[in-house]
């Protein structure tokens, strides 16, 4: 059955992708196409970037990468590792932010703008892609004079804010770009709100190779019931509502953990361990710190819990705990609800509330068999609404359609 709508967007009709073929035509002609990821780090958004443009390159299609220089250099190293040709530019950061270290970001990257721009045109002429891809509307303002409405596509992965100078921006870069591909009906809302045209705009929701390499192991595990969060440690990805809830259920049931995964600034993981300290749970929270290996994070936990406070587009870590069969409990932030079923693979919350976090939380932890349904049909859902073949089929169908507004 159809899954329910995201309760957050509005009652328009609502077609993913207007004006776009039904399927791909195999004996169409290939395309050669760029990505412009100016990674820093890799996350969500690079995650992506690498599925897409390996998913369109074992399809033939001739595909560039254009990244950063800036950066810790691990995005360039899994470009290197997969031998996915790519160029690295000055590709960094413009804000309108008056903190010292964005004006310092943006003065830096308005330095290097004249060779930015050399190098680009130079990639331009060498490769002649006929489409290209950008992913960060940073980078679309430092490439401005080379955009083209009829070869340029905005992949966009944040909601934006509806205030007067993003609504300003992004109707001159609508003029600009051949069109937008949100990844989630909660970005797509975002931008109807600041005045794109809804038929210039093609949501294509993310997708993933199946990262489990074995059959799932079906039985309930002896011991505590581990609760993981993965990702980014920061403020508004909700590790602080997540701890107090965490506490609440603590102190009710001895057996349960918390394992964190991921890395953040180290001011806020010590206020994170002193509130465990506080509370008197430290000793049944676990630090994994950074994990690469997928199957290393959602073999150690039995639920998964993504409690954004802002608007998360589509987080990965939702769907890639579907795929290894676990219930997620998530707020109503952003895409989340288009990831977890309320009720059915998870648990949909209010934003900022621990209390509401640690009922759900309770709930799955009491029922052994509830959390295995939920996984079960978590996982069904994640391979039908999230794997890479939809995903790359959607691309290759919206990119090989001329004159698509």
């Amino acid at each position: 059955p159809p899954l329910p709508p995201t309760p957050a967007l509005s009652e328009r009709s609502y077609n993913p992708r207007p004006h776009v073929r039904d399927s791909f035509d195999p004996a169409s002609r290939l395309m050669k196409l760029a990505i412009i990821c100016g990674a820093g780090n890799v996350s969500g958004k690079e995650i992506m970037t690498l599925e897409l443009a390996t998913g369109l390159r074992e399809r033939n299609h001739d595909i560039r990468v254009v990244a950063s220089k800036w950066g810790d250099g691990k995005f360039c190293e899994r470009l290197h590792q997969l031998d996915l040709p790519h160029s690295r530019m000055r590709l960094g950061f413009i804000s309108a932010t008056l903190s010292l270290s964005c004006l310092w970001m943006t003065f830096d990257q308005l330095m290097h703008v004249p060779k930015l721009w050399f190098d680009f045109r130079r990639f331009l002429r060498r490769e002649s892609p006929q489409q290209i891809i950008h992913t960060n509307w940073h980078h679309l303002l430092v490439l401005w004079p080379f955009l083209n409405p009829k070869r340029d596509w905005f992949w966009l992965h944040d909601t934006i804010p509806d205030k007067p100078q993003y609504r300003r921006v992004f109707r001159e870069l609508d003029q600009r770009l051949k069109g937008w591909i949100p990844v989630s009906n909660a970005v797509r809302e975002s931008l109807l709100q600041i005045g794109i045209p809804e038929e210039h705009i093609h949501v294509i929701h993310n997708g993933l190779e199946d990262p489990v390499k074995s059959k799932l192991n079906e039985a309930v595990a002896d011991g505590p019931v581990r609760i993981g969060i993965a990702g980014q440690i920061s403020p508004w990805k909700g590790h602080r509502e997540l701890f107090a809830a965490f506490g609440i259920l603590a102190g009710e049931r001895p057996d349960v953990e918390l394992h964190v995964f991921g890395t953040g600034p180290e001011p806020f993981q010590e206020e994170l361990r002193q509130t465990a300290e506080r509370t008197g749970f430290s000793d049944r929270v676990r630090w994994h710190g950074f994990v690469k290996e997928r199957s290393k994070i959602y073999s150690k936990i039995d639920i998964c819990v993504v409690p954004s406070l802002l608007p998360d587009s589509l987080p990965t870590t939702a769907i890639e705990a579907a795929f290894f069969s676990l219930p997620v409990v998530a707020t109503c932030s952003g895409g989340l609800p288009e990831i977890v079923v309320d009720g059915e693979t998870g648990f949909i919350v209010e934003i900022g509330s621990p209390q509401l976090l640690s009922v759900a939380l309770r709930k799955l932890a009491m029922e052994p068999p509830l959390r295995l349904a939920m996984g079960a049909t978590a996982r069904d859902v994640a391979l039908r609404k999230f794997a890479k073949k939809r995903f790359i089929d959607d691309f290759e169908t919206l990119l090989s359609v001329p004159g698509v507004e």
